[in-house]
């Protein structure tokens, strides 16, 4: 029986329909440019993404939606939000996203940037639903070879039985502070972090081989840039590859306030505007990721790099000093409450920025020392001192 010219099945997907969407979904992600190799191609036509969710949450303009998907019986309604180019949270704590399966275009690019191969044995920190530890399984040819950690117990528990009924039982999934790895199982050629960190830990140094890479959004202001580093005598180097922005890790490698986090809402009565003969950066699209074009980005990075203070508010990067007022560079100029110094501040540093060449997140290169090794920036570089490791930058 059909109605309208559609199964009358109260709108659960059948076989077919369910291969179509993916199969539609990994050629939507192929045409925008998220990955180039077979290998990921494969996997991503392999791993049915809506076989590793339950409960998750769709936000949109109306607000956030509980979604109670049945990983056995999908919805069509379902099915659309799940293959669509979106991260969906799957864990709220304090009002907040605690885990969650992340966008799928970033999820493609991430694994071309590791660069997988046949055998390799990888470490992942942050089990999220277990989709991207699949999507490795398949690309490395033996899920044994796949470890991944989490410090929520719920979610382990979950994404251990959802991996086990999508054909994946012998992904190991652990319970533990992600900062601990998995000493018992390494070397790892790959370690990936999937959760916004503010350090690295010296402990994936420890167990990571000696050719091996390192793949980790690593907190700087208003994001988490994808550092790529390798072991490099004693140290870690390499450099930024990507913008992103994670929700923060939990347990010992989260740091707080080595950024400001935001601008205080003031009455637009008390604020000072100083108009711009010309824009600064490029116009913001409609749905621009994370709120920000990509030279806002780059020059919040380089802001960040000088100042603690950086941040970007709801009309572009900024700096904050709290109650004791902020500045921030919009389309239209200067905007400034109570401290007119932080404007001339924040100016000054646009200036250099674009005197420098206006870099790009990607353009620095990085290096890790243990916070108490020796090593200074290089001459015009920077430093910034975390837990466990100092980074130092360099502008190629």
């Amino acid at each position: 029986m059909t109605v309208g010219g559609q199964p009358d099945d109260g709108g659960f997907a059948d076989e077919a329909e369910i291969r179509a969407t993916v199969e539609r979904y990994v050629d939507e992600l192929k045409a925008a440019g998220a990955f180039g190799s077979s290998a990921v191609e494969q996997a991503l036509r392999t791993v049915e993404r809506h076989r590793l969710l339950e409960t998750f949450y769709h936000h949109s303009r109306e607000g956030r939606r509980t979604v109670e998907h049945d990983p056995g019986h999908p919805q069509r309604d379902h099915l659309a939000l799940i293959y669509a180019d979106t991260a969906l949270a799957t864990r709220h704590i304090g009002g907040l996203p605690a885990s969650s399966t992340s966008q799928a275009s970033l999820v493609a690019k991430m694994l071309e940037l590791l660069d997988l191969g046949e055998g390799m044995k990888i470490l992942e920190v942050g089990a999220g639903t277990g989709y991207n530890a699949a999507l490795m399984a398949e690309i490395v040819g033996d899920q044994c070879q796949v470890v991944t950690v989490d410090v929520l117990e719920d979610v382990v528990d979950q994404t251990r039985r959802l991996l086990a009924g999508a054909g994946y039982p012998r992904i190991q999934v652990l319970l533990r502070d992600g900062f601990e790895g998995a000493p018992e199982q390494a070397p790892f050629d790959r370690i990936v972090a999937t959760v916004g960190c503010s350090d690295l830990s010296p402990r994936w140094a420890e167990q990571l081989a000696g050719d091996g890479a390192m793949l980790v959004p690593l907190e700087h202001a208003c994001g988490h840039p994808l550092v790529l580093v390798r072991p490099d005598d004693g140290a870690l180097s390499g450099r930024m590859v990507l913008r992103t922005a994670f929700m923060p890790v939990r347990g010992s490698l989260h740091m707080e306030d080595l950024w400001t986090l935001g601008m205080r809402v003031t009455d637009p009565a008390e604020t000072v505007h100083e108009p711009d003969p010309e824009p600064r950066f490029t116009a913001r699209a409609t749905d621009e990721p994370m709120g920000m074009t990509d030279d806002e980005t780059d020059f919040v990075f380089f802001l960040g790099l000088n100042d603690r203070r950086a941040c970007h508010g709801p009309r572009g990067p900024g700096l904050s000093d709290g109650a004791d007022g902020w500045a921030l560079m919009a389309p239209d100029g200067i905007w400034w409450w109570k401290n007119e110094s932080l404007a001339r501040e924040l100016d000054r540093w646009y200036r250099e920025w674009d005197a420098r060449g206006r870099p790009a997140i990607e353009d620095y290169q990085i290096t890790f020392l243990p916070i108490d090794a020796d090593g200074d920036p290089p001459a015009g570089g920077w430093q910034i001192r975390r837990r466990f490791y100092r980074e130092l930058l360099d502008l190629d």
